[in-house]
């Protein structure tokens, strides 16, 4: 192997957590990819045994110090208080939204589309077989 070669640091089972390491060793100077091999029908979620996440590639000169980085990235996430973080002042005087309910119209809407969607099944399945 070169040192232009490319070489896997970390595999992982998503893609945004994939594209979340690359941005750590960019943030570093590393030139990164993320290669993904689930198909993205399934939302970047591996559906079969075979499927394996996404993968982070690196050039192999760069592999034992994107290594490095990412336990130092990990160990300070460990030793982080999240009480001690100041997430600084609101920037909007807009009221916060409280969560609530679904609408009584939604709720109907919702509904409807379930049954909907269970009959033309169950006619699909009927016409299949008849």
């Amino acid at each position: 192997m070169t040192a232009d070669d490319p070489a896997v640091v970390v595999r992982v089972p998503t893609e945004f957590e994939a594209h979340t390491i690359a941005t750590i060793l960019r943030a570093d100077g590393i030139e990164s990819t993320v290669i993904t091999d689930a198909p993205s029908w399934t939302g970047q979620v591996p559906i079969s045994p075979g499927a394996r996440g996404s993968a982070v590639i690196v050039r192999g000169s760069d592999l034992q110090r994107a290594q490095e980085i990412l336990r130092e990235s990990e160990q300070d996430s460990v030793d982080l208080d999240w009480d001690e973080v100041d997430v600084g002042e609101r920037e909007d005087d807009l009221p916060l939204g409280t969560v609530g309910r679904m609408p009584v119209p939604a709720r109907v809407a919702a509904a409807l589309a379930a049954a909907l969607l269970l009959i033309s099944a169950v006619v699909g399945l009927i016409l299949l077989f008849f």
